[in-house]
């Protein structure tokens, strides 16, 4: 099994490196990568939500810890809103999930298997669509996240790190309720 592969240019903003590359990397650049890395975090992602079974959605390791379900919802609320917030956008028009925290709130609440795994795939989709049309805000070089301006390196170090905690929370849950992620081999 293979580690999951962080651009070098997030690695190295990750690590607070500043490398002659990394401080001229253009925004869109560095857009492409995180794009890039997001697809392997969605092909993993949708792999384990298929792989479990319908009845361990509910399943969480604890009272008060979210439960497979909430975890992939979690999930695709990040994707339709908090990156896109951060670059101007709104979460899309249909979603009808209310605003602001009432959306990750609403969509936490959303179980049914089939229910999650499209709103999954939506979500990746959707981020996708609105980073391939923000040219003009990346190319400023800063966002604002959760109220505060940041670089656009910064914000997707952000959140490949988030999206592999999630998926690495999600391999745990798929491992203690005997769900194989599709991507391993047996030894």
């Amino acid at each position: 099994m293979s580690m999951p592969r962080i651009p070098s240019l997030l690695l190295l903003a990750a690590l607070g490196a500043s490398p002659v590359g990394a401080q001229n990397a253009a925004p869109v650049q560095l857009r492409t990568e995180y794009l890039n890395n997001m697809k392997e975090v969605e092909n993993k992602v949708v792999g384990l939500a298929e792989a479990f079974p319908a009845d361990k959605y509910g399943w969480r390791p604890a009272p008060g810890v979210r439960s497979v379900s909430e975890v992939l919802m979690h999930i695709a609320g990040e994707h339709y809103v908090y990156l896109p917030e951060a670059i101007g956008a709104k979460p899309p028009s249909d979603l009808a999930m209310g605003s602001g925290q009432d959306v990750y709130i609403n969509l936490e609440k959303v179980a049914d298997k089939a229910a999650v795994i499209r709103h999954l795939k939506a979500s990746f989709a959707y981020q996708k669509a609105v980073l391939e049309k923000s040219d003009a805000i990346l190319n400023t070089g800063k966002v604002l996240s959760f109220g505060e301006v940041v670089s656009v390196s910064n914000l997707f170090t952000i959140m490949v790190s988030d999206q592999h905690e999630h998926l690495g929370q999600l391999i745990a849950y798929a491992r203690m309720n005997g769900v194989e992620p599709p991507w391993s081999k047996k030894m």
